[in-house]
């Protein structure tokens, strides 16, 4: 039974191993933050129609500091929490 449980560990324990290895060739995979990733999509979106002129460079001023005023709101309010007593 020990040595069932233990081949059992060794097992798992290199199929995680081998499982990992994204994380460990692309560590930015293992942390993400959902607001930033958001709002870097959406400003890169905003400037691709840009690029492609879709929109004029007025449009796109203004798109990006919307962007930025909301993305700055959403760290401020995360701020807000964390730094709560």
């Amino acid at each position: 039974m020990i040595k069932k449980s233990l081949l059992l560990f060794c097992v798992l324990a290199l199929a995680g191993c081998s499982y990992g290895q994204n994380y460990l060739e692309n560590p930015e995979t293992l942390i993400r933050d959902p607001h930033f990733t958001d709002y870097k999509d959406k400003r890169d979106n905003l400037e691709r129609q840009y690029l492609r002129k879709e929109i004029t460079y007025v449009e796109y001023v203004e798109g990006k500091d919307r962007l930025d005023e909301k993305y700055d709101r959403e760290v401020q309010a995360r701020t807000d929490i964390i730094s709560q007593d």
